[in-house]
């Protein structure tokens, strides 16, 4: 998920040399962006670094545009990779960002890229996940390295190195003329801390100052007979390039003190083998201001801020009682760094997770060209795929050390949370209170389903909030191939089968993607589907940044799903309400009956309720505050009504309906019950005539600086009651 940054935080990026911030992970790498002389930024939102893309577009106003710098929201990681292009021909560095799994969709354009070199430092940060589980696949960014000859540079989670690595990111990319791929972690993106800051630089060529003419040249263009020349200077200068800039610059940080025994280990792994070898009495923090918490410096103020004296920590920081290793650049590997480590050791145990095992792979082709006889460890000790915990890292240091002559065992610290068996309750994901989208992935689609029994079909979801559908049509759902390809990937059963297809699709992956693969390939095939596009205008999915349906801010409507699709020749477009789930239904039986057109496209469009909210909430504060009448919706239960079927729940599903023992003695089963987290979507009411349920949901107004005629009925229906 994203954030939104306050105006205080975004104002401290404006300070200069010597000054610290607060900051988390992503907004400390927009400050070293702004230090670094960057002219433009972009990319496509994911987990971990949707915060880096909020921060670029809550920055962009107050910060980012008074300095020049053009900011890209781009509609997706293809087109933000292809932006990138331009520091091929202008000495300008650009930054861009999107999730792992993004960089399968940008590969076409980065190989281009890569290819053709760039003049002015271009980084891209990856939000890396292997065993975070905020992406559907599991993938890592390594093997894309080697693929493309791109420097990979994985940090600590420690602020200051990530301003520093990321400084330096731009400098190694300008020596070897080649973009670097920069991974933010789950861990790195969402950590806070303290940061010392340098000045801004503003880029030389921005939006005040704009280039005069781009440097074109053509053995640059990535195609025969220039591409085998690049290809050559690909691994023959720029790789050795970026290896000489890594040794001078101490990317990779070695502390080794002499021993038989040592340690690798890649990127952020170095802190959780920290945390172990303390615990095992193998390490030791020499410099104290290292490990100050906000909880420590809880009393600073913006006037008395902490002096970091070492924002970057050195060797002389940290003692370590095992030589280790820690390696910064995961591709490429210096050889030389690597040669005087393993020299005079007879054992190394590489840290690093999942699978492939590039890092110990290329380790171990390093240490055989060397001619070194000593052994390399991994499978032994560690889980070969999963997260590396301190915990499991502490146990196979354990096993590791364990015949050390330095080695000794300390109890590890009990746990601060008992231990109790208890049974663990399995949940699934849920919709918001109030989406728009759950009346058209589940409530209408169980009433279709449960009119037309006999009908055959498959619900195929693509990538957004809407895939949470799987935990409940799992019978009807089939899986997903990529973000904008899935209902592509049901071409051929659409004339295979006899099952027709339903495809789910939000306006961000509809932009994205979804349009030119999908929606094309189906309308030139003439694909029997039926398309429901929720366009809730906003990616919500990764925390509510806009995208070309968004109906605020400067580029608000520039395009129009409906007069997308009328242009590329669709024959059935309907435009819908979602929480009027009867007409929903209907729509649908409609779409179902016209089967010898092709697709046929049915727009649910309602707002992102939490959005919606955030608006309604801030312009009732502001009637409130003028003393001008505000009315707030709820919606409730009957209890004496409710005969406690439940069948609301089945086809709604929605957080802010529960359950408790009905009031009437007579009534064994549990009644349901509004929360106070309603927002009066009115779904209750919609589905309750949709799929003839019992009327016990009724609609209240709470009012706020009434009308006088609103006093006096309220006063007049209290006294008829008998209040």
């Amino acid at each position: 998920m994203g954030r939104t940054y306050p105006i205080h935080e975004i104002e401290q990026l404006t300070k200069g040399e010597g000054e610290v911030i607060w900051a988390d992970g992503c907004l400390a790498i927009l400050k070293a962006l702004l230090e670094s002389g960057v002219a433009y930024v972009g990319g496509y939102p994911g987990a971990p670094v949707s915060n880096l893309t909020d921060a670029f577009l809550d920055a962009e106003e107050r910060v980012l545009k008074p300095m020049g710098i053009f900011v890209a929201n781009n509609v997706n990681e293809s087109a933000a990779a292809a932006m990138l292009r331009f520091s091929v021909n202008a000495p300008l560095r650009g930054a861009v960002a999107w999730k792992v799994v993004g960089t399968n969709v940008a590969a076409d354009a980065l190989a281009h890229v890569c290819s053709s070199g760039v003049q002015g430092g271009v980084v891209i940060f990856v939000g890396e996940d292997y065993a975070a589980s905020s992406t559907l696949v599991v993938q890592k960014t390594l093997p894309y390295g080697y693929n493309f000859g791109a420097p990979v540079l994985d940090p600590k989670a420690d602020l200051n190195h990530v301003a520093h690595l990321t400084r330096l990111a731009f400098e190694l990319s300008e020596t070897c003329n080649m973009p670097v791929l920069f991974l933010v972690r789950t861990r790195v993106g969402n950590m806070k801390g303290w940061l010392q800051v340098k000045n801004n630089q503003p880029p030389k060529f921005n939006l005040h100052n704009r280039l005069t003419e781009l440097q074109r040249t053509p053995d640059r263009f990535p195609i025969p007979p220039f591409t085998q020349q690049q290809e050559r200077e690909k691994w023959h200068e720029r790789v050795p390039l970026a290896k000489n800039f890594i040794r001078q610059n101490d990317i990779n940080e070695r502390y080794d003190n002499g021993g038989r025994k040592g340690i690798i280990v890649q990127g952020l792994l170095f802190n959780a083998v920290m945390r172990a070898l303390m615990r095992l009495g193998e390490a030791e923090i020499r410099q104290k201001e290292l490990v100050a918490t906000h909880a420590q410096i809880v009393g600073v103020t913006e006037n008395n801020f902490p002096t970091l004296q070492s924002p970057v920590p050195n060797p002389q920081s940290l003692s370590f009682g095992i030589p280790l290793l820690s390696l910064h650049a995961l591709f490429p590997l210096v050889e030389d760094e690597l040669a005087e480590f393993l020299d005079g050791k007879d054992e190394v145990f590489v840290v690093e997770e999942g699978e492939p095992a590039l890092l110990e792979r290329e380790i171990r082709a390093i240490a055989q060209q060397i001619g070194w006889r000593g052994r390399i460890v991994r499978n032994e000790f560690l889980p070969t795929t999963g997260e590396l915990t301190t915990d499991i890292v502490t146990d196979g240091l354990t096993k590791f050390l364990r015949n050390s002559a330095t080695f000794f065992s300390v109890p590890r610290p009990p746990s601060r949370v008992p231990s109790v068996d208890l049974p663990v309750v399995p949940r699934f994901p849920n919709f918001c209170t109030g989406c728009p989208e759950r009346p058209a992935v589940l409530t209408a689609l169980k009433i279709f389903r449960d009119l037309h029994p006999d009908a055959k079909f498959e619900v195929v979801l693509d990538i957004g909030c809407y895939i949470m559908g799987i935990y409940y049509l799992r019978d009807l759902v089939s899986p997903v191939t990529g973000m904008g390809t899935c209902l592509a990937s049901s071409l051929a059963s659409s004339f295979l089968s006899q099952e027709r297809t339903i495809y789910i699709v939000g306006d961000g992956t509809f932009w994205a993607q979804a349009l030119t693969t999908s929606i094309s390939n189906a309308l030139y095939h003439k694909q029997d589907c039926v398309v429901l596009i929720l366009e809730n205008f906003w990616t919500a999915m990764t925390g509510h940044q806009p995208n070309p349906s968004t109906k605020t801010g400067e580029h608000a409507g520039n395009l129009d799903i409906e007069a997308a699709l009328k242009g590329m020749g669709a024959k059935w477009i309907k435009v819908v309400n979602p929480y009027e789930v009867g007409e929903v239904v209907r729509s649908l039986e409609e779409a179902w009956e016209h089967s010898e057109i092709g697709p046929r496209f049915l727009i649910v469009r309602g707002e992102c309720m939490l959005e919606r909210s955030r608006r309604e909430r801030r312009e009732r504060e502001q009637l409130r505050n003028a003393g001008k009448r505000v009315a707030e919706a709820r919606f409730g239960v009957d209890p004496l009504v409710c005969v406690g079927d439940h069948s609301c729940l089945h086809y709604n599903n929605c957080p802010s309906l529960s359950v408790r023992p009905s009031p009437n003695p007579l009534k064994r089963d549990m009644i349901v019950q509004a929360e106070q987290t309603c927002v009066a979507c009115g779904l209750c009411g919609s589905v309750a005539h949709a799929a003839k349920l019992c009327p016990s949901f009724y609609r209240i107004e709470w009012v706020q600086n009434p009308s006088l005629w609103e006093r006096l009925q309220f006063k007049l229906r209290r006294w008829l009651i008998g209040l």
